[in-house]
């Protein structure tokens, strides 16, 4: 299946999503292609079309934190992001193309609208549901883009994510935590952590001082992947 037939079959497929996380279809049309010199082939000289709602608003890759969009913003959507591709997930479909480039902010709430379908992997008829567990194991699109979203090699909404407990296996290698740390904006990171003095190695032959996550703040849960 091409891209304009999987984008046409994934927006038929989430129509009830359409206007809030996805673009609305509002028609498909033929255009007619009119060549200036020898025609074209009856089959190539007509070629179709999606007729999509326009979002006005900023691509979420060209935001920059703290200048663009607030902490407390940038957290609003990240969560309402990964809320989309939730219901997206929901309904048997894999959008396969997850970037920040293909999340559209709208003008003025700024919700996040996510576009580009030519690459979704749909469930087909026939597909056992065995089968199509093991397409979506590990729900790949929302796992890739809270990558995405912490990572500021792969996107730009890094540390608005709230981190694990320090004795997670993410930070198993020594100083890893402290690098997190020192490696997410200012302003987040010190309202979310705080200096102490300790070690967070085994065998280590003196305590140095090393950020420590602040009491009361919310920790994720160890299985909810970056």
């Amino acid at each position: 299946m091409g891209s304009y037939d999987t984008e046409l079959a994934a927006y038929r497929l989430l129509h009830r999503l359409q206007g809030r996380y996805i673009p609305r279809l509002f028609d498909v049309i033929h255009v007619s292609i009119t060549p200036e010199s020898t025609p074209l082939h009856p089959i190539t000289d007509v070629v179709q079309r999606l007729v999509l709602e326009y979002i006005s608003g900023v691509s979420m890759e060209k935001l920059q934190l703290s200048i663009d969009v607030s902490e407390q913003a940038a957290e609003r959507i990240s969560s309402d992001v990964m809320a989309g591709l939730c219901a997206i997930e929901a309904e048997c479909l894999l959008h396969n193309d997850i970037h920040t480039r293909n999340v559209i902010l709208r003008e003025g709430n700024r919700s996040p609208v996510i576009i580009d379908f030519g690459e979704a992997n749909i469930r087909q008829p026939g597909t056992s549901d065995e089968d199509w567990r093991r397409i979506i194991n590990g729900r790949p699109d929302t796992r890739y883009m809270r990558r995405l979203l912490v990572d500021p090699e792969g996107g730009r909404r890094k540390g608005t994510l709230t981190p694990y407990k320090m004795s997670d296996w993410h930070y198993e290698k020594p100083l890893a935590f402290n690098e997190y740390v020192e490696s997410i904006p200012e302003d987040f990171h010190q309202a979310t952590f705080e200096r102490v003095v300790g070690a967070d190695w085994p065998g280590a032959r003196e305590e140095v001082y090393q950020w420590s996550t602040r009491r009361g703040v919310r920790c994720r849960h160890r299985y909810d992947y970056d």
